[in-house]
């Protein structure tokens, strides 16, 4: 899933450049996309509109919706609210960080519980907010449609393994023995997570802006699959 440009991750360098022309497309990544994950990228062809994008995605202003499919189902109309911060020992993971305001029976005996000690900043976690909607079930595997409200890294595939119903294909936070399925049957090594609408303003003339990436082959084949009646039912997730 997506990282804002806000994101505390170290981003890209760019190469060091000694022409005196100032180049046109270089700045243009706004955010960026999970190694895997197919869909929609934002791209700015001027320095204006890249610091008025930045500033839409930092604030909160882009609507940006996933479709996933989940090993499991998290449920329908589902808001996660659950802050994220990096692993304590796995440092390319992230987690889903404990509730530490929860006391253990260690606090009545005059001992401070280890939930409760302050964790690094790294580790604190910032708010991440994922609004989850199943809209296919086949009792194994499940269509989602996911809306995100921060860009926390790993956010919706955190989020989602943290339920229990991970994303399928997902080799840093899924299940080993379906992804193992998942190449047998399929040949797919990639987490099965789409960027699949953004919808945001215009940064020079402020005009309310939708895009929308048709689903992959291999998710739509999947998809078809869990859901045969989903062409009638939901053709904008199924248009080509």
């Amino acid at each position: 899933d997506e990282e804002d440009s806000d994101n505390d991750d170290d981003d890209d360098e760019d190469d060091d450049d000694d022409d005196d022309e100032e180049p046109s497309f270089r700045p243009g990544i706004v955010h960026r996309l999970d190694k895997g994950t197919t869909g929609i990228l934002i791209v700015a062809k001027t320095t204006e509109a890249l610091a008025a994008l930045s500033a839409s995605f930092a604030g909160r202003k882009v609507r940006k919706t996933y479709l996933a499919i989940t090993v499991g189902n998290p449920g329908k109309r589902v808001v996660i609210d659950k802050p994220i911060g990096r692993h304590p020992v796995h440092r390319q993971k992230m987690r889903v960080v404990p509730d530490h305001h929860k006391s253990g029976s260690l606090q009545s005996r005059g001992r401070v519980p280890m939930s409760s000690r302050p964790l690094p900043p790294s580790q604190a976690g910032r708010r991440a907010l994922s609004f989850v909607d199943m809209q296919a079930f086949d009792s194994k595997l499940a269509l989602v449609q996911v809306r995100i409200e921060t860009g926390r890294t790993h956010q919706i595939r955190v989020h989602l393994s943290d339920r229990r119903t991970p994303v399928y294909g997902d080799e840093v936070y899924g299940l080993p023995d379906w992804n193992k399925r998942l190449m047998k049957t399929h040949k797919i090594e990639r987490p099965l997570l789409h960027a699949w609408r953004l919808e945001i303003d215009h940064p020079i003339t402020g005009k309310s802006l939708s895009f929308q990436a048709p689903l992959p082959e291999d998710m739509r084949r999947i998809s078809k699959a869990i859901w045969p009646d989903g062409e009638s039912e939901r053709d904008d997730i199924f248009a080509e």
